[in-house]
């Protein structure tokens, strides 16, 4: 996963707005997979593309929740 996107390469006081990033992202690509057309192509590729795709949402929900973790330990 590129820097940009892993929540631990960001600096601390910008820890709510990647968690905030990292939610509109994984909407943004919930909203993909929730049209029909797409979904149809979803189920047309093979198990280690869909696997993949999921993987980028437990990446995402893994760094949401680590910011989360580190803003209630300090309080914010």
């Amino acid at each position: 996963m590129p820097d940009s996107l892993n929540a631990s390469a960001q600096p601390d006081m910008a820890m709510p707005d990647t968690a905030v990033i990292r939610v509109d992202q994984l909407h943004a690509l919930a909203g993909l997979l929730s049209l029909e057309e797409v979904a149809e192509q979803f189920s047309a590729l093979s198990t280690v593309a869909q696997v993949s795709i999921f993987g980028l949402f437990e990446d995402a929900l893994a760094d949401v929740r680590a910011v989360l973790a580190r803003t209630a330990a300090s309080g914010e």
